[in-house]
């Protein structure tokens, strides 16, 4: 496929615009899209991360408690998180209650331990 030569627009004696076919523009836009998807799948290909069940987004888009969530796809008692994070099992369950907040501090230790981002809790 030829691709035509833009017109050039100067402004100011220098060249700042070029002008192109629709059609050719729409080709171009196309093939970028193209090149980003392939990058994304080449990108995921080399790390693809962990895959998590319908059952687990689908808690957290309804709101369950995030941190309750993750400790249970991970298979995590209250206790075990507590002990992971060095809080008490009764902090926790203030945690998944929403009785309570945590501080960044433990909300580091709570994503380490659950082996999620920060972000994935807040």
């Amino acid at each position: 496929m030829k691709i035509k030569k833009p017109q050039v627009l100067e402004i100011e004696g220098k060249p700042r615009l070029a002008v192109v076919p629709l059609a050719e523009w729409q080709r171009i836009v196309e093939r970028l899209e193209d090149a980003e998807d392939a990058l994304a799948v080449r990108r995921w290909r080399a790390n693809p991360g962990e895959a998590v069940p319908a059952e687990v987004v689908n808690r957290l888009l309804d709101g369950e408690n995030k941190i309750k969530v993750w400790r249970m796809h991970r298979s995590m008692t209250q206790q075990a998180l507590a002990e992971a994070c060095g809080v008490s099992k009764p902090y926790i369950s203030q945690l998944e209650a929403n009785a309570r907040l945590a501080s960044q501090t433990v909300l580091r230790k709570l994503a380490g331990a659950l082996r999620v981002d920060v972000d994935d809790l807040v």
